[in-house]
């Protein structure tokens, strides 16, 4: 730091008007360049003009129509509800199956007796 700069009496800066109207000079170029940049590339890049970077609309399947839904479904309520109340042996897995009642009051009974106690 100066030691003489307390008693230096204070005189404005001027300003440069050459480097100010260089600063808007590069602004300038810079924006007519970024347009013209955009025009050159709008203008000789191939593209259609009614769609925009060549898009085309995509083929897109639609919804899978079934024959009969709601035969369908009238089955596999019917089946399930057969596996519910029903007795038997399930035939891919070979598992044995009750009605839900029994199986209810199977488990209810199986249970030890003295829950409170623990």
């Amino acid at each position: 730091m100066d030691e003489n700069a307390p008693y230096l009496p204070h005189v404005p800066s001027r300003v440069n008007l050459v480097a100010v109207l260089a600063g808007v000079g590069i602004m300038v170029g810079g924006i007519v360049l970024a347009v013209l940049g955009a025009w050159i590339v709008s203008r000789f890049v191939p593209s259609p003009v009614s769609a925009p970077n060549n898009a085309e609309r995509p083929a897109i399947a639609g919804p899978v129509q079934r024959t009969a839904p709601s035969e369908e479904l009238d089955a596999f309520l019917h089946e399930k509800s057969l596996r519910l109340h029903g007795r038997g042996v399930d035939r891919s897995t070979g598992e044995p199956f009750v009605p839900i009642e029994e199986a209810m009051k199977a488990m209810a009974g199986a249970q030890p007796q003295d829950e409170g106690t623990r």
